[in-house]
């Protein structure tokens, strides 16, 4: 069911409402198929009831509708409820199910409700059927994923996105190497797409930074040229100019010409685990964790995250990486993210080093969540004022100091404020406007801390917090990246 036309079914007594006058109408339906079935079957004619074979088969196919329906009906119910009632949305689960018994959602979104329970034998038994239904669906192994972190398995973790990523977006060159065609596809294929001006030009520069390095084939330069005509249009006809940030559709030729490398998985950059410890040696642990717990709301900064050689492998990972898909975002910048590409071993190898080296800190709380961004360097606002769902945010830079034209800024700004408690997570994630009335009226103080290759800020993730005003080189690889990491809480 579309949940922006249904909004009102959130509220639980209008769900319940919905499911029992669905559940009227079915049962009066089936009734009445099952009397006009039985009467045909078994009453001589003059005892029929006065129905035609017309509404017979348009009784049948109403039938159907309402299972759909239903299924949606308790699907929606069991996601309100897998919080406070686990059992009761066990029950909407299987009422869905047996509506709908061929739906692989259902059974992601079902295992993902014991993976919450730490009911992972029987969260792993669901995803077994999901996959057994769609074996080319990448869902169950992203949640099979989720619950390998939640058990601290990363290795295990990274294996099943792997797999995810491959089925979403294809496989990279460098994993299985193919032929790039020289002609353009197929018109079929293409369809009028939705992208920005920056996100094209994104595009070109790492593929023609892959080429230059040879990471590609010669093959490649065929989507490179591609490219260069596509923005040469788009230039001429004066689209897109006037906000390289703002929404740009395409055509289906224009789509077609870029559809090879656009939104694919062409060439990952492999980055294993270190054999040896990626922190920093010289980090004063336990003064670190004495800082974050005696701030305020719970906030430390420091240099030198990394060893050198790791802060350099990561950096190369999200510049040589075609990760880079969401595009969504207003602030000028690219995303990519945990389910969608952003993950290496030795991402998740820093993430275990930090909760085991700061417990104090950590107190437990497993990697959730991570992401990159990576921003444009004509005039990028960066990210606007949130708050996140988790307990921990680890955030930190890896491009080098000297791209930076403003020594001083291009960092993060902290608000000394935490989200209201009776705010929801669209509240403080994504509504601007109602964020900014709250800290005016509330006038807190804030840290900002200024951009510094390999230097990390550790908060709570309830803090207010927003990117400061930056101002880096118009270049590809002196583009701005910040990673975060999640930890604990939240869905």
């Amino acid at each position: 069911m579309d949940t922006n036309r249904f909004d009102f079914l959130n509220r639980p007594r209008a769900l319940s409402t919905a499911l029992v006058l669905s559940w009227t109408i079915f049962i009066g339906l089936g009734v009445l198929v099952s009397a006009f079935c039985f009467s045909y079957l078994f009453l001589p004619a003059a005892m029929h009831l006065p129905l035609n074979l017309l509404f017979f088969l348009m009784a049948i196919a109403g039938l159907r509708l309402l299972m759909v329906v239903l299924s949606s009906l308790h699907q929606r119910a069991a996601l309100q409820l897998r919080k406070k009632e686990p059992d009761t949305a066990r029950q909407h689960f299987r009422w869905a199910l047996r509506l709908t018994p061929g739906n692989p959602d259902l059974y992601c979104q079902w295992a993902q409700l014991e993976g919450e329970q730490d009911q992972f034998e029987q969260a792993h038994r669901l995803l077994e059927q999901a996959q057994f239904l769609s074996p080319n669906y990448d869902e169950p192994d992203l949640q099979w994923a989720y619950l390998a972190l939640k058990q601290l398995s990363w290795r295990e973790a990274n294996r099943h996105l792997d797999r995810a990523y491959r089925l979403r977006r294809g496989i990279a060159w460098n994993d299985l190497p193919e032929r790039i065609p020289e002609a353009d596809p197929a018109e079929p294929i293409a369809r009028r797409m939705p992208t920005k001006l920056s996100k094209l030009r994104h595009d070109l520069e790492q593929l023609e930074f892959l080429l230059n390095g040879n990471y590609l084939a010669p093959s490649f330069r065929s989507l490179q040229q591609a490219y260069q005509l596509l923005l040469q249009q788009l230039s001429e006809q004066g689209r897109g100019q006037a906000d390289p940030h703002g929404k740009l559709i395409l055509t289906k030729t224009e789509h077609a010409s870029i559809y090879l490398a656009y939104g694919r998985n062409y060439y990952v950059s492999p980055v294993p685990a270190f054999p040896r410890a990626v922190l920093h040696p010289d980090l004063n642990l336990e003064q670190l964790q004495a800082d974050y717990l005696s701030s305020e709301m719970g906030l430390i900064s420091f240099d030198s995250l990394m060893q050198p050689d790791a802060c350099e492998a990561l950096l190369h990972f999200c510049q040589k990486s075609s990760i880079w898909h969401d595009d969504t975002r207003p602030g000028g910048y690219l995303g990519a993210y945990l389910d969608d590409g952003f993950h290496c071993e030795l991402l998740f190898q820093l993430a275990a080093e930090l909760r085991k080296a700061l417990p104090k800190i950590f107190k437990g709380a497993h990697l959730k969540h991570m992401w990159a961004y990576k921003y444009d360097s004509q005039k990028p606002t960066g990210i606007g004022v949130h708050a996140d769902n988790a307990l921990i945010n680890v955030n930190f830079w890896l491009t080098p100091d000297h791209a930076n034209l403003e020594p001083e800024g291009g960092g993060l700004i902290v608000y000394h404020c935490e989200t209201p408690t009776d705010w929801s997570f669209e509240d403080y994630n994504h509504d601007t406007s109602k964020t900014l009335a709250y800290l005016e009226e509330q006038a807190p103080a804030q840290t900002v801390i200024p951009y510094r290759q390999n230097r990390v800020t550790i908060f709570n993730s309830r803090l207010f917090h927003a990117s400061a005003p930056l101002h880096f080189k118009d270049e590809y690889l002196m583009r701005r990246i910040n990673v975060t990491l999640l930890f604990g809480d939240g869905p």
